[in-house]
């Protein structure tokens, strides 16, 4: 212990004599470390850490699928459900739900609208989960009539009753309806958002599900073939497998097919809650992590080359120490001393940054990223963390300590430090060092690259619509008024709709005002089969489509271009079945023929007639067109709308005049979404712009690191080389030979390094396909760029020490030692 406090005392001194060095590696260490920790923090919240649930590993989510589908799973029947429910064997229980919003009155003006679920009365028991006050939803209050009960998280209890012990038996205004409040859920409780099942706002408006209504089967939930709208969670028995439930559900389903002459072939998908969840983030999760590590091991070749530069700077004072009989033992460790100081200082700032680095991560992330909340630096986190802040000490220190016990003290006595410096041996390991550093700059790079352009492809793909200058605000007619158990309902709805075009058309600035059904870029909901009445196809072989409820001003607010045929208008109230399609439904329905005039059937038995053709706009999906239908918003008045108000106005002058119009009609009306068309475009490609910024970030930071560790070695080797330059200049050799030379030298390292590159990156981009829009993996354009893109800044790199290397005074050089 004595030796090694000696060993500490001398190693501190000896950094605090070179504070250049000691404050360039501490501070390098510490954003390495830092940025390490917080995306590490990342991954362990979302990929690692167990839902806080009795047993998580037995929770299961099951979804259907058909070979008509090509595999692909899909939300549940509830009908399919109580068949499970009721003769598995391998479940111990199971639960349906599906997402939903509530209008909420808190007493003020207007109400505000919550996230929740629908969910049956197992719900709660089958994730291991006892309400804190109250109890669960009971199998009577299934039952329209007597479902007028709910249970609130943790959140809605603080916010609407002050955390008042006597909730129990009190009322809450939800939907116009008071609603008695039977359970409270316990503070940690948090069920994670299932991203497939759309809610009624997107998830950056609703944070979390706080309210929970039990799940009323109305006697449309009993249809074989349709109302795909649910998802079931399920608890395993003790040593039961997915693939066990799987194989057996899927025995089931099949069975149940073939009882019903349904012409399908299903299957039952079986996940862990936990893949449910993040599974389709794991990807971009764990290629950010690795690109963090990437850009740490970088910095930590950097300062192995620097350590070993020190290293040959003390060469003599190791040899005075040998020579008094240091051992070889005492001097490794003496050198290794100052990796550990250094690791220390760093990893300890690292670990400050890296609360502030999280912090960042959350701010900056698309909020569909599953358990963010749950996101945080954690006592085990920072136990790994300092772990590997002793790791770093070791990877760029050990070079530096084996070097100090290979010192023959006569030799390194009597040498020049230059000569013992640029041995062949030594300068064949910098080149390795930074050839090892380019190639981990070329994989970097080239998925930085690959990410780019399929962002841009995305972006700058041909969308059929115009989002500029437009404003959505979305209404929740969620009122008794308007619900379906009102005589003359649709009548209700129909009016609020027409006075709010009519009261936002006559704002001052606005150019036009439409209305639809389902909010833009949310996915593609509402499907139906689509059947010819005059070309039946067997049963679930026919196409499908998106249905849309719209005004007529919807083609011309959103600028979505008509192709054939004529615009929906105000004279179709009294032909309410006239419809307009897109393209590709057009060609999905009447391949080669002219759909004008002809009519369709949908799964809802209801007949509409073609009068018009429009472009294929990506108003669901940035990434893909999709089957469209638009119908008349006075067919079928859904009780939420969206507004889109085009105006020579920005959205934020138009916010608080929209809510004032829309309040003048019905104060009791909700509205939880009013932003620009443009915010939303944006939100629906939050993810692969959070995923471009990061890996832009580590990929700048790994080829500025790289260019540094490339110029560091270089005119480290060319001051060791001084005097070879001016004896080569003496004999004759002009400037230009010098810098050829010195830049042939960096050339060894580098092109190779970039070929060592090119070969793991062939590898780890077919990682990342799945990330990929439109893009290649072996995408020539990024490929070249990125390896472009590093040879030049390389060359740039060199360019000052072979300039330093051509301007040796030969005089001078001849006359050193």
């Amino acid at each position: 212990m004595q030796t090694l406090l000696q060993d500490l005392r001398f190693s501190v001194r000896t950094l605090r004599k070179s504070p250049g060095f000691a404050l360039t590696a501490i501070l390098t260490l510490a954003l390495g470390i830092g940025s390490v920790t917080s995306v590490f923090s990342v991954v362990d919240s979302v990929l690692l850490k167990p839902f806080a649930f009795p047993q998580p590993n037995r929770l299961v989510v099951l979804r259907e699928t058909t070979r008509e589908m090509n595999g692909a799973p899909s939300p549940d029947n509830y009908k399919h459900y109580l068949n499970w429910k009721a003769n598995s064997k391998t479940l111990a229980d199971a639960a349906i739900f599906r997402n939903d919003t509530f209008s909420v009155s808190s007493g003020t003006d207007h109400p505000e609208i919550l996230g929740g679920l629908d969910i049956s009365p197992e719900f709660f028991s089958v994730l291991g989960v006892e309400p804190m006050l109250g109890r669960s939803f009971l199998p009577s209050e299934t039952v329209k009539g007597h479902d007028s009960v709910v249970i609130l998280a943790w959140s809605a209890w603080q916010r609407y009753f002050a955390g008042d012990p006597g909730v129990i038996g009190r009322t809450l205004t939800i939907g116009g309806i008071p609603q008695t409040v039977v359970g409270v859920l316990p503070q940690a409780f948090s069920f994670p958002h299932m991203n497939e099942m759309a809610t009624a706002v997107s998830q950056r408006e609703v944070h979390a599900y706080e309210i929970f209504q039990p799940l009323v089967p109305y006697p449309s939930f009993m249809n074989d073939t349709g109302g795909y709208d649910f998802l079931v969670v399920g608890r395993m028995k003790a040593g039961i497998s997915p693939a066990q439930v799987e194989s057996e559900l899927g025995g089931l389903q099949q069975a149940f097919v073939k009882n019903a002459h349904i012409a399908l072939h299903p299957w039952i998908v079986v996940e862990s809650l936990k893949q449910e969840v993040a599974g389709g983030v794991s990807t971009a999760l764990w290629l950010l992590l690795a690109a963090v590590g990437a850009v740490l091991l970088i910095a930590c070749v950097n300062l192995a080359n620097l350590q070993m530069a020190r290293a040959v700077a003390r060469e003599r004072e190791v040899a005075v120490r040998a020579a008094l009989g240091a051992s070889r033992r005492r001097l490794m460790r003496s050198t290794l001393m100052d990796s550990v100081v250094l690791a220390v200082a760093g990893g300890a700032l690292g670990l400050l940054l890296s609360f502030t680095g999280v912090r960042l991560f959350i701010a900056a992330a698309p909020s569909s990223l599953p358990r963010l909340n749950e996101t945080h630096v954690s006592w085990p986190i920072l136990l790994a963390a300092a772990g590997l802040s002793i790791l770093t000490a070791l990877l760029f220190g050990v070079l530096p300590a084996m070097r100090s016990m290979r010192v023959d003290p006569q030799s390194a006595m009597q040498a020049s430090s230059n000569r013992v410096a640029n041995s062949r041996q030594g300068q064949r390991t910098r080149n390795l060092l930074v050839a090892g550093e380019v190639a981990s700059t070329v994989v970097l790079l080239i998925v930085t690259g690959l990410i780019m352009r399929s962002f841009s492809r995305l972006l700058m793909k041909q969308r059929e619509f115009d989002s500029s200058h437009v404003t959505l605000a979305q209404v929740d007619l969620d009122a008794p008024q308007y619900g379906d158990t009102m005589n003359g309902s649709d009548k209700v709805r129909a009016q609020f709709m027409d006075r709010a075009l009519e009261s936002l058309g006559q704002m001052p600035g606005v150019q036009s005002v439409a209305m639809t059904s389902e909010m833009p870029l949310a996915g593609e909901t509402w499907i139906d089969g689509i059947y010819r009445p005059d070309h039946p196809v067997p049963q679930n072989q026919e196409p499908t489509a998106n249905m849309r409820w719209v005004s007529p001003s919807y083609l011309d607010t959103l600028r979505i271009p008509l192709i054939e045929g004529r615009n929906l208008q105000a004279s179709d109230r009294d032909h309410p079945t006239n419809a307009l399609i897109s393209q590709q439904t057009a060609r999905a329905i009447w391949p080669g023929e002219d759909p004008l005039g002809k009519t369709f059937t949908t799964g809802d038995t209801d007949t509409f007639t073609v009068v018009g053709v429009v472009a294929d706009a990506r108003i669901n999906d940035l990434k893909k067109t999709a089957s469209m239908i638009y119908l008349p918003y006075w067919q079928n008045p859904w009780w939420r709308a969206y507004f889109l108000v085009r105006s020579s106005q920005p959205a934020s002058a138009l916010t608080d005049s929209i809510r004032r119009e829309v309040w003048k009609i019905d104060p009791q009306v909700a509205i939880p979404v009013l932003k620009s068309l443009d915010d939303q475009v944006n939100d629906s490609v939050a993810t692969e712009r959070f995923q471009t910024m990061l890996l832009g970030s580590f990929g700048l930071a790994a080829l500025l690191l790289a260019l540094l560790g490339v110029y560091g070695v270089l005119a480290y080797s060319v001051s060791l080389r001084e005097q070879e330059f001016g004896i080569r200049m003496a004999l004759g050799s002009g400037k230009a030979a010098l810098m050829r030379h010195v830049v042939q030298q960096a050339a060894v390292s580098v092109v190779g390094g970039v070929v060592t590159g090119l070969v793991l990156a062939s590898v780890a981009t077919r990682w990342v396909a799945s990330l990929l829009y439109e893009t290649r993996a072996a995408d020539p354009v990024a490929v070249s760029a990125s390896v472009a893109i590093l040879l030049v800044a390389s060359l740039l790199a060199t360019l000052l020490p072979a300039h330093r290397a051509a301007s040796v005074d030969p005089i001078k050089a001849l006359k050193m030692e």
